[in-house]
């Protein structure tokens, strides 16, 4: 008697759950994903690679910094698991929340993904529905606390490293260190932070 109790009460828990489901449309259609979007204080979080390729966006993943990166056309976005900072083009820009791990799935912030794609974005709160439009308007970073100018001349701009450093240098004589030439887009992959002296 006590094992069909259970039963029943789990039934109806999945049933409640899976009727009150957030989904993401992007363009008019669901996007499915094995994990459903969920809300967190107030901001919806969706599994990363089901956004970003919905968006027309390539993932990047980077296990050792659990970093994630988007990239499409000229803009690159990187969000690291629990930081409330994120990149756009390496400009600094703070998330209410922040890129976290749930059943096993990365989960980013919709809007600030999509506005910093250019995507434009609308909350159907009738249906539990994050709507997002796509269009040919150039992307932006969104208004948030950005302190930091991202490089005019994009992601190919040739950045300096060390080995085991976090931030990358635009000037590779900057705190008398010895740097490795690279790319921008493959600093900002790596999880890099700019320094805050000689940025540009």
């Amino acid at each position: 008697m006590k094992k069909r109790l259970f039963v029943l009460a789990m039934a109806s828990l999945l049933a409640v759950g899976s009727a009150g489901a957030t989904s993401l449309i992007v363009d008019g259609k669901t996007v499915q994903s094995d994990v459903p979007p969920v809300i967190t204080d107030g901001r919806t979080l969706v599994p990363v690679r089901a956004l970003f390729e919905s968006l027309g966006a390539t993932v990047g993943w980077d296990d050792a910094t659990q970093t994630a990166t988007a990239t499409k056309g000229g803009t690159v976005i990187s969000m690291q698991i629990g930081s409330q900072t994120a990149y756009v083009n390496g400009a600094v820009a703070s998330l209410d929340v922040p890129a976290q791990t749930i059943d096993g799935r990365t989960m980013v912030p919709a809007r600030f993904v999509a506005e910093s794609l250019g995507a434009q974005v609308e909350w159907d709160a009738a249906n539990d529905q994050v709507k997002i439009t796509t269009g040919a308007q150039p992307a932006k970073a969104p208004a948030q606390n950005t302190s930091v100018s991202a490089p005019a001349d994009g992601e190919s701009r040739t950045v300096y490293i060390t080995k085991t450093g976090k931030r990358y240098h635009y000037d590779s004589n900057c705190n008398g260190g010895t740097y490795i030439a690279s790319t921008l887009a493959e600093a900002q992959a790596r999880g890099l932070t700019p320094c805050q002296k000689c940025v540009q």
